[in-house]
């Protein structure tokens, strides 16, 4: 279950009135550890955490080499990403996947979004329920 900053609030309000940190854990239906994480992060910077910040690995930064040898490839082959991935691995020694390959491409002017094939925003999808 995902905290909201209501939700995070009222774990450190809790806190504050003494409820243990289990009893904490069970109203809100998440592990005894994530309520300490975020007593812990509370004390550390003296407000309340954030939800939804710093998630998942970092980015990669763009790199100058791959983008070159993207570029020469298309130039040759002309293929899109997808093919372009195992022909990049095979004759440059060199793996990049194809979701990589695509944004070098996009960079370069060489390729572009397909609109059908991004994800429905929330309101467009409750738009068409209605």
């Amino acid at each position: 279950m995902k905290l909201s900053k209501t939700k995070i609030r009222w774990i450190i309000r809790q806190n504050r009135k003494g409820v243990t940190t289990k009893d904490i854990a069970r109203d809100m239906k998440v592990s005894i550890r994530r309520v300490q994480q975020i007593l812990k992060e509370y004390r550390e910077i003296s407000e309340e955490p954030s939800p939804g910040e710093n998630l998942g690995r970092p980015s990669k930064p763009y790199d100058e080499h791959e983008a070159q040898i993207v570029k020469e490839a298309h130039e040759r082959y002309r293929f899109g990403a997808r093919m372009l991935e195992p022909v990049i691995r095979k004759r440059y020694k060199i793996r990049i996947s194809h979701n990589r390959i695509h944004m070098y491409l996009k960079a370069q002017g060489l390729a572009q979004e397909n609109q059908k094939k991004q994800k429905q925003s929330q309101v467009g999808s409750l738009r068409a329920k209605a």
